[in-house]
């Protein structure tokens, strides 16, 4: 399997961004443990059960989204390859941490091209039930192996570029030029990219897609 180790030559500036941060998610960075740490610890202090320990997630991502302060301690993000402001690249970071997290959670590699896509496109929150059922998958639906390898490269490719587009238009971008000139807004909350409940409906959207419909239990914690 391929695994992920730089930034896509897509020039697009959102998949860049994208990409960028999904590196840091799988390697870590400062005091931030790889997504991969991050689910074993949550299914340790939720006895292995991956639905409770994926809603004790959410809570706590969901909080720390809302906090500025929390933002601004993501100064590693400032290293992604495009320039935009830091809170909305610190709650991007946050949120794909979280999805590839629970994909670990599921039993998924998140090192894999495919699984990549499904991740990205859980950042659209309840919008990304279109997108994947044009690539035949339903959300609520267990994700089989058979329902993955169908994510051919260039069904992924049109998926990430979808997810890109949507994602520019929900900043309220009319192009990619335009990625550079947004200004950050004091209290480090820019709309619904680093909105807390936007963070918990991509958590929410992430569960259907990677783990299965048995109901979860939210048991809240605190921990990184």
């Amino acid at each position: 399997m391929q695994e992920l180790a730089t930034v896509t030559e897509d020039t697009h500036p959102m998949r860049r961004l994208l990409d960028g941060a999904y590196v840091q998610v799988l390697n870590g960075f400062g005091v931030f443990t790889p997504a991969t740490e991050l689910a074993r610890e949550y299914l340790a202090k939720n006895a292995g059960d991956p639905h409770r320990a994926a809603q004790d997630l959410i809570l706590w991502q969901t909080t720390k989204a809302a906090t500025s302060g929390f933002l601004s301690n993501l100064g590693g993000i400032a290293t992604l390859p495009v320039a935009i402001p830091a809170n909305i690249s610190s709650v991007l970071y946050v949120q794909i941490r979280m999805i590839a997290a629970i994909a670990v959670m599921g039993g998924y590699e998140i090192e894999s091209d495919k699984v990549r896509t499904l991740v990205y496109t859980s950042l659209l929150g309840t919008a990304a039930a279109d997108i994947l059922k044009d690539a035949g998958i339903r959300l609520g639906e267990r994700l089989t192996r058979t329902a993955i390898e169908r994510l051919t490269g260039a069904v992924a490719k049109n998926m990430a570029s979808s997810v890109a587009a949507r994602l520019m238009a929900r900043l309220g971008l009319a192009s990619a030029g335009n990625l550079s000139k947004l200004i950050p807004i004091a209290g480090g909350v820019v709309g619904a990219a680093v909105d807390a409940a936007a963070t918990q409906a991509v958590g929410a959207v992430a569960v259907k897609l990677f783990l299965t419909e048995k109901e979860a239990v939210v048991a809240p914690s605190r921990s990184d």
